[in-house]
């Protein structure tokens, strides 16, 4: 097809003409996932604005009025920007310069999620020390999650193949919606308060699904109730890629819900292999001890067998006779010193014995009022000119007398 030289443009002819086109487009609201994000030392950051299709450079500039909402740029959210679209014909690449941002959807939830993640993480939530030794060989597990769900299809499943014998506890939580983190933190208590010494382990999870799905793993009240649970807890919530708060808090963090079972249940086959190592290495151990007694008695007789057994039976008992004088004498001192302390208490009680005083030929006082219908001490004037009668007491006996009327 022949080329007509009027039908040629130039790259300046064809970039004043995208110019043109995109200097007619009005500032607009953009949606997608920040990416590439870059603070630059001037101030203005730079960043890309991409979904699954495509992507667009933007940036913020130091005086633009959006740049007091720059902490709500992160890597990774889901934002919606304002602003004008602008072509630069010498390099040939369209911007997007950002008047006002925005959460949306995804991010809104990826922010709270970071946020939460670091004050836990301060608080010490996170930390390796804290968190329990997941028992090698169960026999009760509980699980908590939705008994519709196909966790729990999957993890019952499982636990059939590789190891009938163990019991399985089901706690039912709705594992999405508002009341979900509730119920959650409460299959947790619950299974502490009432099954802390049946349960060996717990499964808390569910299947895969969107960040809103798997939202309730990622609420305060179910961390913390993880955090405080006794009995150790293997989190198992949507798929590999998936984290959840939970994961992070939890004793073990499983990809899935059947990973889980898989790496709490051992399976019968191994067990078998496991123990058919043991017995092996026992058999070995007991004919090498009697391949050494054997050749012990081939070189140097029965005798000699007898008396080095004799010898170590009289040594055992030598020892045992020891540690009981030991014992014996420990428990004399510990009786002598507990005698001399209550004997030391006894007479610091007789000292502060307030009666004691009436020995030496002191005497005790008490007024009654018919107002207060008791005895008291009498400690002043005040006391003794409302009093209707006294009680003295002496070392062998009480007066009773009333006052002179004036």
């Amino acid at each position: 097809m022949p080329v007509l030289e009027n039908e040629i443009f130039s790259v300046s002819q064809v970039a004043e003409t995208i110019h043109s086109l995109i200097g007619e487009i009005p500032a607009l609201w953009v949606r997608g996932e920040v990416s590439n994000l870059k603070f630059h030392q001037n101030g203005n950051i730079y960043f890309n604005i991409k979904d699954q299709n495509a992507k667009i450079s933007a940036v913020l500039m130091n005086y633009s009025p959006a740049k007091k909402n720059e902490k709500l740029l992160k890597e990774g959210l889901e934002i919606i920007v304002f602003g004008r679209i602008s072509y630069y014909k010498k390099e040939g690449y369209i911007t997007l310069f950002v008047e006002q941002i925005d959460l949306l959807g995804e991010g809104i939830l990826k922010q709270k999620f970071e946020e939460l993640k670091r004050k836990l993480e301060a608080e010490g939530l996170f930390s390796k020390d804290k968190k329990k030794k997941i028992p090698e060989y169960p026999e009760v597990i509980g699980i908590i999650t939705s008994p519709t769900g196909a966790a729990i299809r999957d993890i019952l499943n499982i636990t059939k193949r590789r190891a009938p014998n163990v019991h399985i506890i089901v706690f039912p939580v709705a594992v999405q919606g508002e009341n979900a983190p509730f119920e959650i933190a409460k299959a947790i208590e619950i299974a502490n308060k009432k099954f802390k010494n049946k349960i060996d382990v717990l499964i808390v999870g569910r299947g895969g699904g969107s960040i809103e799905d798997l939202w309730s793993f990622n609420e305060e009240i179910v961390a913390r109730a993880i955090f405080n649970s006794e009995i150790p807890i293997v989190s198992a919530v949507g798929h590999e890629i998936d984290y959840t708060i939970a994961d992070y808090v939890a004793d073990l963090r499983a990809p899935t819900p059947s990973a889980a079972a898989e790496i709490v249940l051992k399976d019968k086959e191994e067990i078998k292999v496991k123990l058919s190592h043991i017995y092996n290495r026992l058999t070995m151990l007991i004919e090498n001890y009697l391949q050494n007694i054997k050749k012990t008695i081939s070189h140097h007789g029965i005798q000699y067998l007898y008396n080095k057994l004799k010898d170590d039976i009289e040594q055992k008992s030598l020892f045992l006779d020891n540690l009981s004088i030991r014992l014996d004498n420990l428990m004399k001192e510990k009786i002598t010193n507990i005698r001399h302390l209550f004997l030391t208490h006894r007479e610091k009680l007789k000292i502060l014995n307030p009666t004691n005083i009436l020995e030496r030929g002191y005497t005790i006082t008490y007024y009654f009022t018919s107002n207060e219908n008791s005895w008291k001490i009498l400690k002043t004037i005040t006391d003794s000119q409302k009093a209707e009668k006294f009680k003295t007491t002496l070392k062998d006996g009480e007066i009773i007398t009333t006052p002179l009327k004036q």
